[in-house]
């Protein structure tokens, strides 16, 4: 291990690294606060319902992937909606049936369909779980929960808790039997986008399993983005910094050998002006991104650092080359 290697390794430990009483202690809010949200969709048994069983609520985010960065500040949930007698289609066809076993099921109600009768609308599936969830926090002295994008953002200070509820449908893909989930694309358009968030979560785990440190360097790319404010989705960054792992062919075991390589590699994405989307090739991660340029000149800059730290770290005593690299990542 190089003397870089031990500075940075000492950045993770100090910065970035989750406090185990904190997750403990989140964990805990987050599974009080599930069961009430339960109860509360079940009293309304006119409306929709959770998927029965221990997938009613499904984990994303980066805390369950362990790529996320500083204290658990709150965590990503799927609502998952039963969506028994249901069919998505796409540009008609027919592209999966409806998972549950609620009979008749709401959702697919009048109410909450859309204006011309097309399909279920995401934004009236928004404002219903809107108002289950205000339910729940006024009765603990919650916030007004708030719409963001396809999440209901719910926070309860008094628990240290806070929640981004993404509802969800389930359904079986009748190209191979696989289950996938639509959301509410969130843009005002009232149209559904399709996720995969267990895949997804798979697919980051196998990657690491032979990669050491690669979750820590997703963990890294991301807070850069935070400290240096840039327009680039953490999403987007995930994804390639494992597209990147998957393609380089050799995977070093050292943490300031692979970092700046990685570091490169997404500053090359951002300035090329895509990343796909794992589970929909079409679907660029980069289309919403603020001032590529200067997100992809910011990664460039950083990598060329570290490539230096590394060349002259044999001119630093362990606690300067902690504090050149603490500066560098943190914007200081």
């Amino acid at each position: 291990m190089s003397d870089l290697d031990a500075a940075i390794g000492k950045y993770i430990e100090d910065v970035i690294r989750l406090s185990r009483d904190d997750i403990e202690q989140s964990a805990a809010s987050r599974k009080w606060f599930l069961t009430r949200l339960r109860n509360e969709i079940e009293k309304h048994d006119d409306g929709p319902q959770l998927l029965a069983g221990d997938d009613g609520f499904v984990n994303f985010g980066s805390y369950f992937k362990g790529t996320k960065v500083g204290d658990v500040d709150e965590f990503d949930v799927l609502v998952v909606i039963d969506s028994n007698s249901g069919v998505f289609s796409l540009g008609g066809n027919r592209v999966g049936d409806g998972q549950g076993t609620v009979d008749p099921n709401h959702k697919y109600d009048e109410r909450f369909r859309k204006a011309d009768g097309s399909g279920v609308s995401p934004s009236k599936i928004l404002n219903w779980l809107h108002e289950i969830v205000a339910d729940v926090v006024y009765s603990f002295g919650g916030e007004e929960p708030q719409i963001h994008g396809p999440a209901i953002m719910a926070r309860i200070e008094s628990q240290d808790l806070a929640l981004d509820l993404v509802p969800a449908g389930v359904f079986t893909r009748k190209s191979d039997n696989s289950t996938f989930y639509n959301i509410a694309k969130g843009d005002g358009d009232d149209g559904w986008i399709l996720t995969s968030p267990r895949e997804d979560i798979e697919e980051l785990d196998d990657a690491a399993e032979d990669r050491p440190n690669l979750k820590n360097i997703i963990r890294i790319v991301k807070r850069v983005r935070d400290q240096y404010g840039l327009g680039v989705s953490s999403f987007a960054l995930e994804r390639q910094v494992l597209r990147y792992a998957r393609d380089c062919g050799f995977w070093s075991q050292y943490l300031a050998v692979e970092l700046p390589y990685a570091v490169r590699s997404v500053a090359d994405a951002i300035e090329a002006g895509k990343i796909p989307d794992l589970f929909n090739p079409s679907s660029n991660l980069l289309a919403d991104a603020r001032d590529r340029r200067g997100a992809a000149c910011t990664y460039r800059s950083i990598a060329q650092d570290l490539d230096e730290l590394y060349e002259n770290q044999g001119d630093y005593d362990a606690d300067d080359l902690y504090e050149a690299v603490h500066d560098l990542l943190e914007n200081e």
